[in-house]
């Protein structure tokens, strides 16, 4: 991980019951108002089977492929993630990381999928500085 001051590893779990031959266009997991996060890496915790496609967004909503990767593409596992190519994926507080799944086996298949990165919290505002004694004087004026 990058390793910046107020950086915190967090993940993003999904859990769903797909349906035998199932496709869902619109899944996702929100992420929390508290902090950006930035998205390294995928982990698929189990899978009843791993015949399935699998397409990701940002919350811009462009996808990370061109077309729907088999599930074994992403052959992260464990604490050994699978890790998007690039530079990391930032979703905005509130934001949405978003999935397109089409199970392939025939049967119901239950999913776990993990989303790996990092909670980035915005810096407090300076205690010392022009811009501190800008807040003081406008919280004392605000009386």
């Amino acid at each position: 991980m990058m390793g910046y001051a107020g950086d915190v590893a967090f993940d993003y779990v999904y859990d769903n019951q797909l349906t035998a031959d199932g496709t869902y266009a619109n899944e996702g997991v929100r992420t929390e108002t508290d902090s950006d996060f930035l998205l390294y890496g995928f982990t698929a915790n189990s899978y009843t089977s791993i015949l399935i496609l699998l397409q990701f967004r940002d919350s811009g909503g462009n996808f990370f492929s061109s077309n729907p990767l088999m599930l074994s593409n992403y052959a992260g596992q464990g604490s050994a993630p699978y890790l998007f190519p690039g530079k990391p994926r930032i979703f905005p507080p509130g934001s949405q990381i978003g999935i397109f799944i089409q199970e392939l086996s025939g049967a119901p298949n239950t999913v776990e999928f993990t989303f790996r990165g990092e909670k980035r919290f915005v810096k407090p505002q300076p205690i010392c500085g022009p811009d501190a004694l800008t807040n003081r004087l406008l919280a004392t004026g605000a009386r």
